[in-house]
């Protein structure tokens, strides 16, 4: 929650001739303590340092702790397990002695956790290790295991009282499970081993979704082809879908059809196979506004490398999708029609025997008479759209775009100007959370470069050139998906739910701000407004580009001036939303819908399927999903990232009678946009009764003010 301000805000130019001075004063302060950094990322600013007022408070360290302690078991029960089920013969009197004193040092090093009150009975949970490891095998290995496990968990839990909740998550974790032997026992010999990793955790969404009478087949349901086509519109990634197109149109990013032939030559003989209508033509689809392509251009570059000696692998791959009016065998019978896969291509070129074209009826030469290498298609497919998901979609889009407008408000708005008054609860935490992950997500040997495909250096340099292409309107939620070309889809269960809250956003937002800018003119007055923007663009500051709304002043110190009330709020409106739904949208989605590892997950293990190459045997498949301790890392990251959340999006009170907004004006504003926001969860609810997999993501009281996790 936010701390109550104090004063009322006030515009600087109707502030006293004293006031002017301690808002000066005030502000020269202020940038001491927040600057930019320009050296970690090219092309994105970041904070150069972690202000004290910006850290994690005691609550949100609270909150993080309930969610690590039920992570920390369901790890502990699952490495027992793994050591149970690898080791094979019983246990010398010389080596039992051994483990006996291991074992004893592994319950010594848990006093590390002691000052963690909320796990302080962590000795409880490796109670019954010892017994267990009576009847274990192997014996002559096993006290090294245990000696691994216990310094490993010292430095991250050591990690984790100095440095915050994410050090949790540092690979240290894991690298105690890399053994000097091998790692044989950490990869799966079923496909139930991946199901069996959620030991004591409740399983994610997509392990949860019910058999239906109209799925076939015997895959699980987040396996079969109506969910990775609805991934597509309500998923963990919802970004990277466009509309196919005849030819090209001005301010859209639309695909044109004879640009992606050039790459993947789909024809109308693969929709007319994959359909099963002889009728249908591409062209007919288009002028329908029926055909859409997930296209992963921006990796045809990068390269993947090894992770614990094991060779991992990317590629680019494209995907076509068809907005089907009636619903197929195996899709739910949905009211307007669903969005059905029709082809994907593993590479940017087509090659019949390298990269050949697979569907999911085996049409198009792909040789995959059991439909296995469709099923390892449209893996990869989910599994660059987790690694563009963390490091775009997520970490770039939302974490990477609110730091440098943090700083900017920070440096040139006074503590009691009344933008930085409404901002500041949609500011918090965001510094410190990427400060983080500066230290222990996006390092090498961290989070990203364990979980996420392509090499960190890969990862780092599609970030920067994300940022480098970005533009601010064109990001505008009310303009994105008509850019997009999917603003025709019948049903985008994101799209339609994030409009609802844009919708209830904006008027507040434009009510809060006409409560102290009368006119346009007060707007072009407030020099300390002005200095902001100009902050925003500068390149030497946050360096934003495309706020087509400000108007250039050919002044090289103060190259721009926002002329319009209708651009600010504009513009505010949209970085609360940036900040709230939109960051809600990839964040908690993770591990309900990509912890999985067989349907999704961010790494790949084995190379593309080629046409000659047999694929006969599900068991196969295997080879190309993680390790079992990649997975476990994986999902116990999403986990946490998605099971804390400090604050309620639009709720600003603490305390119901200490209001946060002073300036009593306010009150009866940010009471109608709590009562919008709750129209639009009863609306939403409503929906997803009729949806066939409930999209809860833009749900409000699901999503919290800030990027604060």
């Amino acid at each position: 929650m936010s701390h109550p301000s104090s004063t009322i805000p006030t515009l600087p130019q109707k502030d006293t001739a004293q006031g002017q001075k301690d808002r000066a004063f005030q502000l020269s302060i202020a940038r001491t303590n927040y600057n930019f950094m320009h050296t970690y990322l090219d092309h994105v600013p970041m904070s150069a340092s972690l202000p004290d007022s910006e850290k994690f408070d005691l609550s949100f360290i609270e909150k993080t702790l309930k969610v690590i302690r039920p992570m920390f078991a369901n790890f502990q029960k699952v490495v027992v397990m793994l050591l149970k089920r690898e080791l094979e013969s019983d246990l010398p009197t010389v080596e039992l002695e051994a483990l006996r004193a291991a074992y004893e040092k592994l319950r010594a090093e848990f006093s590390v956790l002691k000052p963690v009150q909320d796990i302080k009975d962590i000795h409880e949970f490796m109670g019954d290790l010892l017994a267990a490891m009576e009847a274990l095998k192997r014996a002559t290995r096993i006290p090294g295991d245990l000696e691994r496990m216990a310094s490993g968990l010292k430095a991250v839990f050591e990690d984790f009282a100095a440095n915050g909740p994410t050090a949790f998550l540092k690979s240290t974790l894991f690298d105690m499970l890399s053994q000097d032997h091998g790692r044989n026992y950490l990869h799966a010999e079923s496909i139930d081993d991946y199901e069996m990793l959620f030991d004591s955790l409740q399983k994610p969404m997509m392990l949860q979704i019910a058999q239906q009478p109209w799925m076939v087949g015997n895959e699980k349901p987040c396996e079969q082809d109506w969910f990775f086509g609805y991934l597509q519109i309500a998923g963990y990634n919802t970004t990277n879908l466009l509309g196919i197109v005849a030819s090209a149109a001005a301010d859209s990013d639309a695909v044109v059809l004879s640009d992606l032939q050039k790459k993947c030559p789909i024809s109308d003989q693969i929709l007319q196979k994959v359909l099963g209508n002889s009728h249908a033509t591409l062209q007919d689809a288009i002028a329908q506004k029926r055909l859409y392509v997930v296209d992963y251009t921006q990796f045809a570059t990068a390269y993947a490398d090894s992770l614990h000696g094991e060779q991992r692998y990317i590629t680019a791959p494209i995907a076509v999708f068809y907005w089907n009016p009636e619903a197929p065998a195996g899709y739910p019978p949905s009211v307007g029609g669903v969005l059905q896969p029709i082809c994907i291509q593993l590479g940017q070129h087509f090659d019949a025997e390298s990269t050949p074209i697979f569907t999911p009826n085996d049409v198009a030469g792909g040789n995959d008479p059991e439909h296995l290498k469709w099923k390892i298609a449209k893996y990869f497919v989910n599994a660059l759209g987790a690694m563009q998901h963390e490091s775009i979609a997520h970490l770039g889009d939302c974490h990477l775009i609110v730091e440098p407008i943090i700083v900017a408000a920070n440096r040139q708005l006074a503590e009691n100007h009344p933008l930085l008054t409404l901002l500041k609860p949609h500011f918090k935490f965001t510094i410190n959370i990427n400060d983080d992950a500066i230290h222990s997500l996006i390092v090498p040997g961290g989070v990203v470069a364990t979980n996420v495909g392509p090499a960190i250096e890969c990862s780092l340099a599609a970030v920067s050139a994300a940022h480098a292409a970005y533009r601010w309107d064109q990001r505008h939620p009310e303009r994105l998906f008509k850019r997009r070309g999917v603003d025709a889809l019948p049903q985008f269960p994101f799209r339609d739910d994030t409009l609802l809250l844009f919708k209830s956003l904006r008027p507040f937002v434009a009510s809060y701000l006409q409560c102290y800018y009368q006119n346009d003119q007060d707007v072009r007055d407030d020099f300390e407004l002005q200095a902001f923007f100009n902050e925003l663009v500068l390149p030497r500051f946050a360096g934003f580009k495309g706020m087509e709304g400000l108007r250039s002043t050919n002044d090289p110190n103060a190259p721009v001036a926002i002329d319009s009330l209708e651009y600010l709020i504009d513009v505010v409106a949209q970085i609360i939303y940036i900040a709230g739904p939109q960051h809600a949208s990839v964040n908690y989605a993770q591990y309900a819908l990509m912890s999985y590892m067989p349907s999704v997950a961010g790494t790949i293990y084995s190379p593309p399927p080629t046409r000659s190459q047999p694929l006969t045997d599900p068991k196969e498949c295997l080879k190309w999903y993680p390790p079992l301790d990649v997975a476990l890392y994986t999902f116990s990251f999403e986990y946490l990232l998605t099971q804390v959340q400090y604050d309620t999006f639009g709720h600003y009170d603490a305390d119901p009678r200490t209001p946060y907004f002073a300036d009593p004006r306010i009150a009866p504003h940010a009471a109608d946009f709590r009562d919008a926001l709750a129209l639009a969860e009863i609306e939403i609810r409503n929906r997803n009764r009729s949806r066939p997999m409930e999209y809860l993501f833009q749900l409000p009281s699901k999503i919290p003010n800030s990027v604060s996790i």
